[in-house]
Formats: C-alpha cells, sequence, structure tokens
C-alpha cells in the first residue's frame, strides 16, 4: 500500500517513526507499507525523517494526482485541510485524519462523501489518541443503545488542573510549565476554552446517536478563570476538579455540554497530568471505562497506525453515519453549581443557595438549576468560574 502523510509536525514523524521501526514486522504480517511522499508547507526548513529517502513537498496536487491509496491528514488547519480532503475523497483515497476541528465540524459532510465515493473515512486520533474508543463504538452502535457518554478529553486542562491540585501553584504558573513541557500550546484558547473537548464530545456523540449536533449548540465553559481559591474551596467540600465533556440521550432528547465539575467519582478525580478518561453507558452494559495517554507523538500515531491497518486488512468499519436521527438538544443540565465572582447580578441572587465571601470574591454554591438558566444569569458578568457539583457520574 502507497500512502501520504499531510503534515510532518510531531505526529507526523511519528507516524514515520513508527512504520520505519516497525516495517519488518508489518511485512512479516504481510503489511507493505510504503511513504510515497509528504506534504509539507517550507520545503527549506530541516527535517529528520529516520527513512533518509522519503520524498516531501509543498505541492498538494503532487498527492491528489498519485497512485496513493490512502492519505493521512495530521495538519492543524481548518478550512484548508478539509477542501483538500474533499478532493482526496472525489479521488478516490481513503482518508485517516487526527484533526479533530475539521472532523468535528464537517462530521456530516466528510461522512456522506465517503459514501458516496466508497472510500473508507477513519478518525480514531481524532479522540482521546491512543484510547481506542471511536471504534469500539462503531461496533457497539450496530447492536447496542448507548446512552450516556462522559470523559476527561483533553489533556492540557487535566494537567492544568490536577497539577493545580497536586502542588498548589497558580493557574499561570502551571500553564506556562505545560507550554514548557509542550502539553499547551503557545496560544491554548481552544484547550483551557473547552472547545477542543467540545469537538471530541461532538463527534463521540454524532456517531453513538446518528444525530446531527452543531457545535455552536454546546455549552461550553473552560478553566481559562480558575484561581487557586476554586481548587481549595473544593477540597475543602471534599471533591476535585476536573473539566468534563458529557453526553446524554433521554427521551428524545440530548442534553450534551463541556464543563468544569467537582468530582468525588474515583475514575476521574484520580486521572492526572495529560490523561484522558471516558465511562460509557449502554443497553448490554451498566458501564465501561477507558483511561490513557490523551495526547502525544507517540500516542496519536499510535491510532493512526491502527486504523492504517484495518484498511490494509479491509478489517475497517466503512462509513455508516448517516445523521438520520432527529433529536432535540437540551442543555438542562439540571443540578447544584459552585461559582466565584467578584459581583452578583440580580438574576443570580434568585438562584443562591450559600455564599461565602473570600479576599474579596464570592464563592458561591447554588440552588438546584439548569445551566442554561444558570448562563443567563451569569451573562454580564466578568471573570467568572463556573462548575457544576456531581454526587454521581
Amino acid at each position: 500500500m502507497k500512502i501520504a502523510i499531510m503534515g510532518f509536525g510531531t505526529v507526523g514523524s511519528g507516524v514515520e517513526e513508527i512504520l520505519y521501526k516497525k516495517r519488518k514486522s508489518l511485512l512479516k504480517n504481510n503489511f507493505d507499507i510504503e511513504i510515497d511522499r509528504i506534504l509539507i508547507k517550507d520545503k527549506s526548513k530541516k527535517r529528520s525523517p529516520l527513512n533518509k529517502n522519503l520524498i516531501f513537498t509543498d505541492n498538494f496536487k503532487e498527492i491528489l494526482n498519485s497512485e496513493v491509496d490512502t492519505v493521512i491528514d495530521v495538519t492543524s488547519s481548518l478550512e484548508e485541510t478539509y477542501e483538500r480532503i474533499l478532493s482526496l475523497m472525489k479521488a478516490g483515497k481513503n482518508i485517516i485524519s487526527a484533526n479533530k476541528a475539521v472532523v468535528s465540524k464537517y462530521f456530516e459532510e466528510l461522512n456522506e462523501l465517503a459514501r458516496a465515493n466508497n472510500v473508507y473515512f477513519s478518525y480514531e486520533a481524532s479522540v482521546a489518541a491512543a484510547i481506542p474508543i471511536i471504534h469500539p463504538m462503531m461496533e457497539e452502535v450496530f447492536f447496542n443503545d448507548i446512552n450516556k457518554i462522559c470523559g476527561i478529553l483533553n489533556g492540557t486542562s487535566n494537567y492544568i488542573l490536577s497539577m493545580m491540585e497536586k502542588e498548589g501553584l497558580s493557574y499561570d504558573v502551571v500553564l506556562k510549565k505545560a507550554q514548557d513541557l509542550g502539553y499547551a500550546e503557545a496560544d491554548p484558547t481552544a484547550d483551557v476554552g473547552g472547545f477542543d473537548a467540545m469537538r471530541k464530545i461532538r463527534i463521540l456523540s454524532s456517531l453513538l446517536y446518528n444525530a446531527k449536533i452543531k457545535e455552536e449548540d454546546i455549552l461550553t465553559f473552560g478553566i481559562s478563570t480558575i484561581q487557586k481559591s476554586d481548587l481549595d474551596y473544593a477540597k475543602k467540600m471534599g471533591y476535585s476538579i476536573r473539566l468534563l465533556a458529557k453526553s446524554k440521550l433521554d427521551g428524545g432528547k440530548i442534553d450534551i455540554s463541556v464543563i468544569p465539575t467537582f468530582l468525588k467519582d474515583n475514575f476521574f478525580a484520580k486521572t492526572f497530568k495529560g490523561s484522558n478518561a471516558i465511562k460509557v453507558w449502554g443497553e448490554n452494559f451498566s458501564s465501561y471505562e477507558l483511561k490513557g495517554p490523551g495526547a502525544g507523538k507517540l500516542e496519536t500515531a499510535d491510532a493512526i497506525i491502527r486504523d492504517l491497518l484495518r484498511i490494509l486488512s479491509a478489517r475497517e468499519i466503512k462509513t455508516f453515519y448517516d445523521g438520520t436521527n432527529s433529536y432535540d438538544l437540551e442543555n438542562n443540565c439540571l443540578g447544584k453549581y459552585y461559582l466565584r465572582t467578584s459581583k452578583i447580578s440580580s438574576k443570580l441572587e434568585d438562584l443562591i443557595d450559600q455564599d461565602e465571601i473570600l479576599a474579596g470574591d464570592h464563592h458561591i454554591i447554588t440552588k438546584k438549576t439548569s445551566l442554561d438558566k444558570l448562563e443567563a444569569a451569569i451573562l454580564d458578568l466578568n471573570e467568572v468560574f463556573i462548575a457544576k457539583i456531581e454526587e454521581e457520574i
């Protein structure tokens, strides 16, 4: 099988490393994989592939018009990558993508195009890196009604929260440490704003419920406003704080959100550093749990190689998602919430159950309310940190 790779950053070089180091083992098991060429933006940039004979190109048409069977997308762009994937699928080439922004935003279009052109569209690496979640779910939905999924889906946020909790450091100090270690990008907005986790829960939920779920309909709260006092307050109450992405299908309605959460559930509370953790509930089992590295060079490349071998051995599941199920989205998320704010609006006043003033800030526990109602009550407030309080996951 001849393949091409779009992008040769951390993950792209990881794919090349695995294929190079494991070539003998792969050949022994009838997996003859040849990297035909790699698409890059800057040919003048020095690169250090293990295979010194690799061909690099900055001309997308070389890949589009080549004889490669499958193209691996490990880019970070959105619209440009989407347009390229469309062209590649129309040319009859299978796509493996780790680009969760593209997979999430254009989930319906990409699945439809894969069916129309009878090609594979694989995206295991777009959610939770090395943790096998997409393909187990693809298998389950044929015979099992999955009705709920909950997870820590962003390693950067989890690293920040767990290190703040463990070492008692401020958000800014831990964020800088995360950036130095490569956990966080120079611009960490997608991670700490909750948008990365939102895209992943959108991909999983769309697949599980075979429904169309728009990114903008998912209530998303991040951790960028968290302070050490929030973790101290949670600890005093016996909780940890983790960023949870959740969706539930019940009564013909999908309840879906991303929000920091006060929790005691050990499965999530004891998920540290860059790890991801996912819990799934279905008709044929009460729940099962998956935990592991949610990011990383070889970890993400590992998921890509699994997709590649499934395609090569014709074991991959052909695209079946068509979004035919029509469900209302209801972000009620009923429960109690924690807020820290310097001011209180009149709308918020009606929702307060407890209010403790520490260092000039209100640390509030609300009455039982819905998330959308609470969101409306804090719209005019600045620098609010909000978290849901969970008794059980």
